[in-house]
This record gives C-alpha cells, sequence and structure tokens, in this order.
C-alpha cells in the first residue's frame, strides 16, 4: 500500500512538472519596449534601466498568466545583463481592462523591395512573398472605418517621394488590394533604410489626428542600409553613423511605434541599426512561422505589461563609459507554480558610438523610492547612512597629512627637532636662536647683503624705525652671488 502512494505521487509529481514545462514553452515574455535609460537619482552617474514585457503564446497572441503578489513581483524576475544576472529593485503589472475601448490605429506598412528580396530562402517561398503573406495575416485584424493603413514600398529610388505619395485607406478588402498591388523587387535596387524610415514616421507624425490615435510603422528588409548615388540612387539619401543618428532621433520624435522585422539572420541583417531605429526590439527570422507570429505581436497590449527597472551591474561603469556600448538583454519570470517563462527574442541597448549616452527618461517616484530602498538593503542601512562622513573624514585626514606631514619631508631643516613648528623668519639657515637673556641686547645675523660693517659681525635687532641702506658692490665677482 505504501509503496502504491509513493508511486502515485511520482506520477502526480511528473504530470505537473510536465504540465509546467509545457505552459512555460506555450507561452513566453515579448518585449514591448526596448530597454530604456533613465535617471534613477538627481546627478546619479549610475544608469538605470526601464523595459516592459506583455506575455504570448506560441502563435503570438497575448496571455493571461497568473503572476505573483505585487510586493513579491521583483524577487521572481531576473534580468541577464550581458549574461549577468540582476534582480530587479521595481516591478510593477499593470491591470488589464478587457471592456476598455479598442483605440483607432494608423499604420504604414514599410516593403523592401531591394534585389536581395527576390531570395527564394524562406520555406520554398521568397522572402517578398512571405513577407506578403504574414502581412495578409496582420490585416486580418483590421478594424473596417477605425484604422487606416498604407502598404509602401521602398528601394533607393524615389524614395520620399513614394512614401509622402502613400495611399492610406480604411477597409480590409482596400488594404488587401494595395498589398496585392505591391510592385515586385528589382535586381538593381538598393536599399535606403535610413531615409525611408525617416521619412515614414514623419509622414505618419503629420497624421495624427487625436492624442488617442496609435501610430505603427511595420518595417520588412532583408539587409543594411545601402544607397549608391553613382549608380542612380536619389541624391541625398541617409548614410554612415550620421545618417543612423538622424533616422532614429527622427523615430524618437514621432512617438511612432516601430517594429522592425529583418528577414534573414544576425550576420547579414544590421541589428544595431534595427535596434536602433525601431521602438521594440527587431524580430530578425529566416522562419515562416515566426515570421507570422511577429505580425502578431503588435496586437499585445499594453495593459497587463510586466515593467521592471533595474540598475546596471558595477561591470558596466558609469553612463560616460557606456559609449559605444552594445547591452544585450534576456529575461524570465518565475510564476506560483514554479514554471518560467524566457522572453521569446533578446533585446539590446545600443549607445552613440563616441558621445555619452543621454538619459532617455527619469524615474518615477515609486521608482525613485524602491532605488533608494534597494540601495538601503543592498549596502547595509547603518554604513551606508554613515558612508557620506566617512568619505568627509577620509577627505580630512588626507588633506591634514598633505598640511604638516609632507613639508616635513621636504624641507625638514626648517623644523625645529624639538617642536614640530616652522622655522622662524629671524632664524636663517646655518645662524644661531637669538640670546634672550635679561639685560643683554638681542643680537642676530643680518641676512646676506645686509651686514652692517662686515661679513659675521653681529647686527642689532632692527625696529620698526630703522631704514633699509643698501650699498652697492663694487667689485663685482660673476662667480659670486647674494647668498654665497
Amino acid at each position: 500500500m505504501k509503496s502504491a502512494f509513493h508511486i502515485t505521487a511520482i506520477i502526480l509529481a511528473a504530470i505537473g512538472w510536465l504540465h509546467a514545462r509545457a505552459y512555460g514553452q506555450a507561452t513566453s515574455l515579448d518585449f514591448l519596449t526596448k530597454p530604456a535609460l533613465i535617471e534613477c537619482e538627481p546627478d546619479g552617474g549610475e544608469p538605470c534601466f526601464r523595459m516592459s514585457f506583455g506575455f504570448v503564446d506560441e502563435a503570438g497572441r497575448p496571455a493571461n498568466v497568473q503572476l505573483p503578489p505585487a510586493d513579491q513581483l521583483a524577487s521572481h524576475v531576473e534580468v541577464q545583463i550581458d549574461e549577468q544576472a540582476v534582480k530587479p529593485f521595481y516591478a510593477v503589472a499593470a491591470a488589464a481592462h478587457s471592456n476598455q475601448a479598442r483605440r483607432p490605429e494608423t499604420t504604414i506598412l514599410l516593403f523592401d523591395v531591394s534585389g536581395s528580396m527576390l531570395t527564394n530562402d524562406l520555406g520554398g517561398q521568397a522572402r517578398f512573398e512571405a513577407a506578403k503573406n504574414a502581412a495578409a495575416e496582420y490585416l486580418k485584424s483590421f478594424s473596417d472605418g477605425q484604422d487606416q493603413i498604407a502598404v509602401v514600398p521602398f528601394a533607393s529610388r524615389k524614395v520620399e517621394e513614394t512614401i509622402t505619395a502613400a495611399r492610406f485607406v480604411g477597409t480590409r478588402a482596400e488594404a488587401q488590394t494595395e498589398l496585392e498591388a505591391l510592385p515586385k523587387p528589382e535586381a538593381r535596387n538598393n536599399t535606403a533604410l535610413y531615409s525611408a524610415v525617416r521619412t515614414a514616421v514623419e509622414t505618419l507624425q503629420q497624421r495624427r489626428q487625436s492624442d488617442h490615435e496609435v501610430l505603427r510603422l511595420i518595417l520588412l528588409t532583408d539587409g543594411t542600409n545601402d544607397v549608391r548615388p553613382q549608380s542612380g540612387d536619389d541624391p541625398g539619401l541617409l548614410a554612415g553613423q550620421s545618417g543612423l543618428s538622424t533616422a532614429a532621433a527622427a523615430v524618437q520624435r514621432s512617438g511612432v511605434d516601430v517594429l522592425p522585422i529583418g528577414l534573414g539572420n544576425r550576420q547579414s541583417i544590421d541589428e544595431i541599426a534595427m535596434t536602433r531605429l525601431g521602438t521594440r526590439p527587431p524580430l530578425i527570422t529566416f522562419d515562416v512561422d515566426t515570421l507570422h507570429q511577429a505580425f502578431q505581436s503588435r496586437q499585445v497590449p499594453q495593459d497587463g505589461a510586466l515593467t521592471v527597472t533595474i540598475q546596471a551591474p558595477e561591470s558596466l561603469g558609469s553612463r560616460t563609459l557606456l559609449a559605444g556600448r552594445v547591452i544585450h538583454f534576456r529575461a524570465k519570470v518565475t510564476l506560483p507554480d514554479g514554471s518560467v517563462l524566457v522572453e521569446n527574442r533578446q533585446a539590446l541597448w545600443v549607445a552613440p558610438p563616441v558621445a555619452t549616452p543621454s538619459f532617455e527618461d527619469e524615474a518615477t517616484d515609486s521608482e525613485q523610492r524602491a532605488y533608494l530602498a534597494s540601495a538601503l538593503l543592498g549596502h547595509g542601512s547603518f554604513l551606508f547612512s554613515l558612508r557620506p562622513f566617512l568619505v568627509f573624514a577620509g577627505l580630512a585626514a588626507l588633506l591634514a597629512v598633505l598640511w604638516f606631514g609632507l613639508p616635513r619631508l621636504l624641507w625638514p631643516e626648517r623644523y625645529d627637532q624639538r617642536a614640530a613648528r616652522p622655522v622662524r623668519p629671524d632664524y636663517w639657515p646655518g645662524a644661531e636662536p637669538l640670546a634672550r637673556q635679561s639685560g643683554q641686547a638681542a643680537f642676530r645675523h643680518a641676512p646676506p647683503g645686509f651686514e652692517t660693517i662686515g661679513q659675521g659681525r653681529r647686527a642689532p635687532v632692527r625696529g620698526p624705525s630703522d631704514h633699509t641702506i643698501v650699498r652697492p658692490v663694487t667689485v663685482f665677482d660673476p662667480n659670486k652671488t647674494r647668498l654665497s
């Protein structure tokens, strides 16, 4: 009987483990935003990062999960920064509102039609056709009469002219027609990626009708920015690091949600450029199913998202040392049932190549309180509170050593051996101390060059009424100085 009980317990435990494992694999974390560098305390040099996650199932649709209690949420989250595990000091899950009205969306589907999009390596399909099929799935969630969408191609010729003349439609049927009418890629076409993104977000920004409206740009490309004006491409297209910075700044100013999708691998696609151009981490894939899921990720609502804030590990140094750094972020969440959810793709944070990165936002009041509380707990409350006084005492000790000790090492002859005090001015090197006896006049050696009678004679101590008489030397000796 006892053995049967043990066998039953083992079977139930195995079933529960498999269920948790399957649940963990079916549901994953999806980065809703790129990691953002924030200022945790005024004039603080230690960098902090904030990021938000959603929860999606295998098909990329939003998933509901049971999270730990609010006061335990931060301890159940782990973020890896360049493979260093860091616990967030702040974590909050936004409440989901199922009855909230859907916000209208204005979207541009920006298709790369360069020559490389004709490559047939996506499940037996050309990259261009696979992207069109995935976009058709995206249109199934289109809301007629509420949403607006434009399907726009770009290459390296007539880039701005084509995007600014984009035709926005308000029904799914019209959007499907625009998708089918996309021109096929041509072998001669290059990729004006930076200029296309800048023009697209500026076009969306001009169409904004209310703050309630969602502006979105979905970018599909398979390469890097490649423009050649000498081969017939448009003059003045953005290129190089300055062009990338210009396009990234336009995205940041516009308030447009930019989702970059790369058809390829990390070796063939400029992932750093795609990261800087997007507001979400880019999705780079050669898998058709993953490509379809990418279009589902835009449906993940901001409500119900998990937002965490972390302090960068000490190995990263101060904000100044982050210039030119590319930092990789991964994350996982442990649920109350023991299952672990991990992210479906890593996120990058990319700093400017040379300049010190600027803070992208300030910490909220709740984040600042959590940051200070974690600092007290992490360093020990008593010692942490004494740290300013200890620093002050150390500086005072250093100043005392420099003020009193260093002169005695450099000029020992100027200090009396019996008392640690500087030699008075009337004690010239080599002279005897003044005889201060009762009834006798005090005498001292006059300074060199001021003797009244001759070298070595003792002169009376000068008074305030005495005049200084300088006698010129009648015989000039070039080998003799005033002090010799």
